[in-house]
Formats: structure tokens, sequence, C-alpha cells
């Protein structure tokens, strides 16, 4: 089989791999999805992103017909034309410390479910497929899966997370995440009209603050509404995240209604209404407690035919918000850089070769940045005595572009 007949093997059903495959389907390269999940509702619940600065270039690689349905995985579509303003607010008086204007990209904040499901429309994609090795042959890669089954490609895209498989492969000693010394809890939580209006009328997404004696953070944000496409209940849904530095020597516990007491009683100082957002919480609420880390590519790719994408390639906190959009950069800076070379009949591997090259410059540059931000971000969060409006945490996010200048900015 000629090479350029061999299709691309994206590893990962998630934003990254999803928006890739789009595009390639699109421009009718060969492709295969490949992901571990048994299906694409096999993760209950999920959270939100805001989408800003991966706006345009999700408009770029997905076919028109898709994008214009992205409001469908909106959270609040009642806040579709609302510009939105970034606040952070002082936890103790209630008042707003920093808000600021989203630029002319303006804000969308989807339900990262619906989006991946919209995002599968079309798509060429293998479930239960948990890749356990790659082979690199002189003209080809080879993914092999656990269950004894291969594909052979042309390239492979890791875009499996920030647990990466296909990233242990190309960064094989420098590929483990680096932990972020910060305690995370966060719970989906119904509210009911009258519960959830006060953090309505802040703002119809989400919005954020710190207590500055204890210096315990909250992140709450929408994530359905009773108006939205799908839901059929009169409750709104939201997440509401609590967060600590671990120098508080306060561990999270194992049990779910234990932790729900310890963050009420973390926040029982708070003003209105943060305090009562916290204080609906349910004890038998669906808890998550994540272990914060961070990783971006100190060495350079020791293999021509498999790059990484999305989380695999730059994993950060959620301070910042920025994964998402990286996420559909990443694809989109792929495409730019190795998108037509694909479309070709017999064109020389050295090319692609020096394309992909490129492509991992594009996402140094970019993610480096975002990730250090991020974390710089999350540490500023829970220092609330030394918070500047130069922080990353209250700072408008830019993308860098390779080329040293920013790109489009986003909120």
């Amino acid at each position: 089989m000629p090479e350029s007949d061999l299709p691309i093997i994206i590893i990962g059903a998630g934003i990254s791999g999803l928006s890739l495959a789009q595009y390639l389907r699109r421009e009718k390269i060969p492709y295969h999805v490949f992901e571990r999940d048994p299906s694409i509702d096999a993760r209950p619940g999920g959270w939100g992103l805001t989408l800003h600065y991966g706006l345009p270039a999700l408009e770029e690689l997905l076919p028109p017909e898709l994008y214009s349905r992205l409001n469908e995985t909106n959270v609040n579509i009642e806040a579709v034309n609302d510009p939105g303003r970034y606040l952070f607010f002082d936890l103790k008086n209630g008042e707003a410390k920093y808000s600021l204007d989203f630029p002319k990209t303006g804000r969308l904040r989807v339900l990262r479910t619906k989006l991946r499901k919209l995002l599968t429309t079309g798509l060429d994609i293998t479930w239960s497929k948990k890749l356990v090795e790659v082979r690199e042959n002189p003209d080809s890669v080879t993914a092999i899966f656990e269950d004894g089954t291969t594909c052979e490609g042309r390239l492979i895209v890791g875009c499996d997370g920030s647990a990466s498989r296909v990233r242990k492969y190309v960064y094989p000693t420098t590929y483990e995440n680096q932990t972020v010394p910060v305690h995370f809890v966060g719970a989906t939580v119904r509210y009911t009209p009258e519960q959830i209006r006060p953090a309505l009328a802040l703002d119809p997404y989400f919005f954020q603050g710190t207590h500055p004696e204890t210096n315990v953070y909250l992140y709450f944000s929408v994530l359905n509404t009773p108006r939205n496409i799908g839901n059929d209940t009169d409750y709104y849904v939201a997440q509401a995240v609590v967060t600590w530095s671990y120098d508080k020597n306060i561990e999270i516990p194992e049990n779910d209604a234990e932790t729900v007491a310890l963050i009420k009683q973390l926040t029982s100082n708070w003003a209105s209404p943060f305090r009562e957002l916290i204080e609906a919480i349910p004890e038998d609420a669906e808890i998550r407690r994540i272990h914060i880390s961070d990783w971006y590519p100190t060495t350079s790719r020791e293999h021509e035919r498999v790059v990484v994408m999305g989380d695999a390639a730059h994993s950060m906190t959620m301070f910042r918000g920025e994964g998402g959009n990286n996420a559909v950069v990443d694809a989109h800076d792929f495409a730019k850089r190795v998108g037509h070379l694909l479309k070709q009949k017999d064109v020389p591997f050295e090319k692609i070769a020096a394309a992909l090259r490129q492509y991992d410059e594009d996402i140094l540059v970019r993610g480096r940045v975002s990730v250090i931000n991020s974390r710089r971000a999350c540490l500023d969060a829970h220092d609330y005595a030394n918070l500047t409006d130069q922080s990353p945490l209250v700072a408008r996010r830019v993308r860098a572009d390779c080329n040293g200048t920013n790109g489009t900015n986003g909120n």
C-alpha cells in the first residue's frame, strides 16, 4: 500500500483528537481514531470548559455545518450572546477584586461531554482499544493494542491525555507529570432556580475567588440549565470547586460525606452568596478529588512518526482555563504545518518530518507558556496577600505563537 494511503492514527477521542479527525475527514485524508473507553458515554457527568482563543481555530478545523451546531454544547443557552466579564472575588467581603472584559473573540462555555459527542459526528472511531505498544517501521508506524489487534499508519498522533501512553513512548525519560502542591475537591450539584439565582446574577457562566485570611479558593461554574438542549428538569446543574494548598496540612477524606463536611467547614466564613452555594451541596453529591499536576517537553521528541497533542503534549492546571483552547490550537497547528503535505501523493517523508518539527516548536512555545502561567495562577490563587493584577490568575489569556507574536486574545 502506498504510504499516502495509510491512515493517520489518532490515539484518544478527546477534544484535540476529535478536532484533528474532523479536519482530516473534511480534507479526505485517511485517518482512524482509537479510544480506550467502550463508548462516548462511558464516562458519566462531565465538567465545563471555556473556549476563547481556541474558537477561531475550531472554526477553521470543523466542517461549517458542524461548527454551526456548537451552541448545542453551551452550558447556559440563555447566555449565548452575553460577552461576559472575568470576575475574581474577595470571599470575605463578597466584593469583586478583579473584573475584566473579554476581548473580541468572546467566550463560549461548553459542557465537555456534549462537545465531545458533537465532535464524534461522522467520524471513524474504534472503541475499547487500549494502546500498549508502538512499533516504527521504515515507511510506516504500527499501533499495537491490548486485545492483540494492530493498525499500520502513516503517523501516530497521541491525544490520550495527561497520562498519555504515547507520550511515554515519545519522551521515555521525561514523560512523568510534576505535582502541584494544591488539594482539589469538586462537586457536581443540582440547584433550584432560587438557590442559583444569586450566582447567575454575578455571571451566567462562572466566577472564582479566594478568602484573604484562609487562602481557600472557589471556582463555580454552571453546567446545565432548564432551557438547555437535552435537559428535561427544572434544576440547574453546577460545578463547585474548593481548593487549598498542601501547607495547610488538611488532607482530603476518602469518604464523600466527610469530604462535603470538610469543605463546608473550610468555607463557613465566606460571604454570601458563596457560602450558601457550598452549604447547598448534599452529603451524597458526586465528588471528584483531583491530583493536580503539569508537564511540558524538556527534551527532544525521539521518534519521527509519532507526535503528541493536547494534554499529552502539555498538561496544565485548570486555573487559567487554557487546556481545552490549547488542545484545539494544537490540532490547528498540525493542520497548518502538515495538512497540505498529507493531501499530496508521493511526498518524501523528509518533508513531513520537517513539518512535524515545526509543529513541535509550535506546541512547545505555546504550551510551555500556558503550563508555566497555569501553575503560577494555581499557586497565586492560594496566596491572596500577594495577588496582583499582573498575576496569570487574573491576567488576560493570550495565545503565544511560535514566531514570538501573540495571536487572538481571550480571558
